[in-house]
């Protein structure tokens, strides 16, 4: 079990919201299936801002995609959605 930070996603618009289709953690950037089989390996995915992590989820977005969600906390700033793009 290991535990990677996200630093940057991918992301499209099905919804007004759109979704996550990639991460990247460092130099690599994996597609949601493979955070997927990860999770399921028992690795943690997290976000981090100013030290305070929020950790991913798997989430099924209303189109019926599978993708990621961090977990509510008390800033924004470490929402998957605030991260910068990839690439």
């Amino acid at each position: 079990m290991a535990e990677y930070e996200i630093v940057c996603t991918v992301q499209t618009g099905c919804t007004a919201g759109g979704h996550i289709l990639a991460v990247g953690r460092g130099g690599d950037v994996l597609r949601v299936d493979d955070v997927y089989r990860s999770m399921d390996n028992g690795d943690r995915y997290f976000t981090d801002a100013d030290g305070r992590k929020a950790y991913v989820r798997k989430w099924a977005c209303t189109c019926g995609v599978g993708t990621l969600k961090s977990a509510a906390d008390a800033t924004l700033r470490n929402n998957l959605d605030s991260l910068p793009l990839c690439g």
